[in-house]
């Protein structure tokens, strides 16, 4: 027995197992440090569902058309007519070998028949006779919509939010721990943008990320965003830098008064003699999202005059593109890239999400409780039920730890506790099969053993591909919270297939 249990401890199988479950815990419990104050729930994040919240269903406005236009409107013109006549913004695109434009607002088929027939033109038909009309949004302007609300959570140092397209043009967006009146504000009122020049200290001093509360004492007020800035770019812009190679930068324009203020302020507190220790900061609802000095050429061109056009520098390589889009997100104050309209809203109260966390947590203890007891009532042997308890157990805490390291984070929610009962119920009945071929022929070599281990193996991944690609359907089509369970089932059987359940098959055959 002894030597079986050495096998056991050195055996590759029963190692990688013990090797994962402890880097799982490790992901939960230690690094990254928990929250304050989370106790058993480490770094686990859950949705609103488990804490309360608030959710959203959001309609993007916005129309994409194909235009019919002489050949003496370009699309230039066509550009600047429709955004001076809707009063909004247009950018054309090209798809299928035509110029598609996407008017960020919603208009009728009339109403934009009726603005083309001010440059003769009109809307485009598909092949099959159609308008080619959509009230729809291009799959960047979504991804930007996104983009911002996520930023606006991040920066206000609440959980992650939850966002699932439907469509073209709709979006149902779930706020954990944030109530229904503060979900409503994030997504339709811009934020505040403000400006402030460094007065004391040396340079980065002031770091991405700090609040106005610990650089205000050596800041001073310079502008508002909505005060001074005229106009920001919608994409990084590059320039070959002498030693960097490709700098980018988010460009954006002032109007008189920001410039004025931003030049006075440059030689009222020395940035233009010493702008190494005098860095321009860029705050969004007074949280510090970019700080550098003013470049050399710029405080030249300062002591002359003012300067509109401007450009943020936000370093080289895809770090530096990723850092100016971002930052050009902030520039617009988080303002939506189009207007949305809140078509359905939803509320479970904090004291609510507790009772159903509660809730879910003791199902699974019972789901894994009562599939044990079963099991031992089939086979009576502890020996037996105790690794099979274990390898359960094994899995739950995998597909936790999994939800931690994901990139973006998996939130916990009802649909996700259903997926891990479900992996628990499947999990047994392949354990089952297992257990089953090793008792069926009573005891045998060792060579017998692993011929039935193979044949119960065969038959559990058949079982699982199958359960696999029907979640993948789910997962993929996107379909509401069904994905939460989809997604964990799908974990769930690769982890059992992969890890726990070759390790169970060691551990039953070294027992028996």
């Amino acid at each position: 027995m002894k030597k079986s249990e050495r096998g056991l401890l050195g055996d590759i199988r029963v190692m990688a197992l013990l090797l994962c479950v402890l880097a799982a815990l490790f992901v939960i419990y230690v690094y990254p440090p928990p929250p304050a104050g989370a106790g058993i729930n480490g770094n686990l994040r859950y949705g609103l569902d488990l804490v309360g919240g608030s959710s959203l269903q959001l309609k993007l406005n916005g129309t994409l058309v194909a235009i019919d236009a002489p050949d003496t409107v370009n699309t230039t013109k066509i550009v600047e007519f429709l955004g001076n006549e809707l009063d909004t913004e247009v950018t054309p695109y090209t798809a299928d070998d035509r110029v598609i434009y996407e008017i960020r607002k919603s208009v009728t088929k009339e109403q934009l028949s009726e603005v083309l027939k001010g440059i003769n033109s009109s809307i485009a038909k598909r092949p099959n006779g159609e308008d080619f009309f959509e009230d729809s949004l291009t799959p960047a302007t979504r991804e930007e919509t996104r983009r911002i609300i996520e930023n606006k959570i991040n920066m206000l140092g609440l959980a992650s939010t939850t966002i699932r397209t439907v469509g073209n043009n709709l979006m149902v967006i779930d706020f954990a721990g944030i109530d229904i009146k503060t979900a409503k504000d994030l997504v339709g009122k811009p934020g505040k943008f403000e400006i402030r020049m460094q007065t004391n200290g040396t340079g980065e001093d002031i770091e991405k990320g700090q609040r106005l509360e610990e650089i205000e004492n050596i800041t001073a007020h310079v502008m508002y965003g909505s005060e001074g800035i005229e106009n920001v770019g919608t994409t990084p812009t590059s320039k070959t830098g002498k030693w960097e190679g490709e700098v980018w930068g988010a460009p954006f324009t002032l109007n008189k008064e920001g410039a004025v203020a931003l030049r006075d302020a440059a030689i009222k507190y020395g940035a233009i003699d010493s702008p190494a220790d005098h860095e321009l900061a860029m705050l969004l609802d007074d949280v510090v999202v970019y700080s550098a000095p003013i470049a050399d050429e710029a405080c030249e061109k300062l002591k002359e005059g003012v300067i509109y056009v401007w450009t943020a520098n936000t370093g080289s390589g895809d770090e530096g593109k990723e850092e100016a889009r971002e930052l050009i997100i902030h520039l617009k104050a988080g303002a939506l890239p189009v207007n949305v309209e809140i078509i359905g809203s939803g509320e479970v109260p904090a004291y609510l999400g507790v009772k159903f966390k509660e809730g879910a947590l003791i199902a699974g203890l019972l789901a894994l409780i009562s599939v044990t007891l079963v099991v031992y009532l089939r086979y009576r042997e502890p020996k037996i039920v105790l690794p099979m308890f274990f390898a359960l157990l094994s899995e739950v805490i995998l597909i936790l730890g999994f939800s931690v390291v994901v990139p973006g984070g998996w939130q916990l929610d009802l649909p996700s506790i259903a997926g891990i009962i479900a992996v628990i119920g499947t999990g047994v009945d392949q354990l089952v099969i297992i257990t089953d071929e090793v008792l069926s022929g009573g005891r045998s070599s060792a060579r017998m053993y692993r011929k039935r281990i193979s044949f119960a193996f065969g038959i559990i991944f058949a079982s699982a591909t199958t359960t696999i690609v029907a979640m993948l359907v789910l997962a993929l089509m996107a379909l509401g919270t069904l994905r939460g369970f989809a997604f964990i089932t799908i974990v769930g059987l690769l982890f059992g297939i992969i890890i726990t359940r070759p390790a169970y098959a060691r551990v039953i055959e070294g027992i028996m």
